[in-house]
Parts: C-alpha cells; sequence; structure tokens
C-alpha cells in the first residue's frame, strides 16, 4: 500500500480503469480493517496481511487463482465490541484514499514538503488533506 511515489489504492484504481482481467492478491503489513474494503472496492482480488502464516498466503493464492476473492473477516465485518474504536473506524470510511494515504504518511514521521513530493502533489494539496 504504501509504494513510493504513487500509492497502491492509486495503482489499484488505474489497473482497474485500464478495464483488463487482471487478478491482484494485496500482501501488505497494512491494517486490514482501514484497507482491505478499499481494496476490495479498487479492485483487488484478495488481501492477505504480512503478519499472517505463510499457510494464510497460499490459501490466498490458491482462491485468486480458482476464481475467488479473499479478504479478512475483519476487513468485511469489522468488530463492534468497543464502541470507540468502531466510531474510529466509521471516521475513517469518511476519509478518501489519498486522505488516508497523507494521514499514513505522517504517522511515520513525514513532512508535507515529504510527502508533497512522494505522491505528485503540491504542499497545499498535502496541507488541505491533512486537514
Amino acid at each position: 500500500m504504501s509504494i513510493p511515489k504513487l500509492d497502491g489504492l492509486e495503482v489499484l484504481a488505474r489497473f482497474n480503469a485500464m478495464g483488463s482481467p487482471l487478478k491482484i492478491l494485496i500482501l501488505t503489513a497494512q491494517c486490514p480493517t482501514l484497507f482491505g474494503i478499499r481494496c476490495m472496492q479498487s479492485g483487488a482480488s484478495g488481501y492477505v496481511c504480512k503478519q499472517e502464516d505463510l499457510s494464510e498466503l497460499v490459501s490466498a493464492i490458491k482462491a485468486v487463482l480458482s476464481g475467488y476473492n479473499y479478504f479478512p473477516s475483519q476487513a468485511l465485518n469489522p468488530v463492534r465490541s468497543d464502541d470507540i474504536r468502531f466510531a474510529e473506524l466509521e471516521l475513517f470510511k469518511s476519509v478518501n484514499d489519498r486522505e488516508l494515504m497523507v494521514l499514513q504518511l505522517f504517522a511515520q514521521g513525514r513532512t508535507n514538503k515529504e510527502i508533497a513530493k512522494g505522491m505528485f502533489l503540491s504542499n497545499k494539496t498535502v496541507s488541505t488533506y491533512k486537514q
């Protein structure tokens, strides 16, 4: 998801816009609760966290090659056990993909200027996303 110069969600959207019959399986360290459904909406066929066992990746590959989608359950049905956590997840759903990627880069300690350069945006646009 955090590839340099262009975020993974944008890459997915571009592949999807091309109309080619690609099957894309996301392997990432990012939280499936925040990114899983966004990847699905952007055209991915599956999503696996790097923290999972290797068997999870193998299962995902087999499922996608067989024509199925493969997404973790927490990406599709976030747990509602904690009302505060659920409210936070709902807020994240209102943030668009670019805003979320900027937020993630801020959380990694990047400056506006670094983010703007890496995402091919102006500093002003990054500031707007930050707000």
